[in-house]
């Protein structure tokens, strides 16, 4: 009786795990993934006048999540900016974070920068994104020197 019980146990163990394996196994070839600096693109930061312009340029098959963007001074301290405004993306329902928007293609991140006309010289930015085929690559930080 003992064993009956606890062979149903395992078998109720079992079972759950390889359903969720079934689910968190990517769609295609994860062996075919760009590296997350192919994918992702990061062009450089641009100051035009008040503002600075954070460009990717995002493979095919690829997208950026917009609510991951984070932009934050790094050099010098002091300056301030509001932002990033990023332009309105593709809508989607995705598993992990719910009613999103994604960006494929290019997708352009502004700084405002104050009235006094202080510019950043350098930037911390982090994005991240995923590949169609259902892998997602972990945030990313990078420092980008404005030009």
């Amino acid at each position: 009786m003992a064993i009956t019980r606890i062979l149903a146990l395992g078998l109720m163990l079992v079972a759950p795990a390889a359903s969720a394996e079934s689910l968190l196994k990517p769609k295609g070839d994860a062996a075919a993934l760009l590296p997350v600096d192919q994918a992702f693109v990061l062009q450089g930061a641009t100051r035009k006048g008040r503002e600075v312009a954070i460009d990717w340029a995002i493979a095919p098959g690829y997208y950026l999540y917009g609510h991951m963007f984070k932009v934050s001074v790094d050099a010098p301290a002091s300056v301030a900016f509001s932002g990033p405004v990023i332009p309105k993306g593709e809508p989607v329902k995705d598993a992990e974070f719910g009613d999103v928007e994604i960006h494929r293609g290019a997708v352009q991140a502004r700084l405002a920068l104050p009235v006094d006309g202080k510019a950043p010289r350098t930037l911390r930015v982090r994005y991240q994104g995923c590949a169609d085929i259902g892998v997602c690559y972990p945030p990313q930080t990078r420092l980008v020197a404005v030009k």
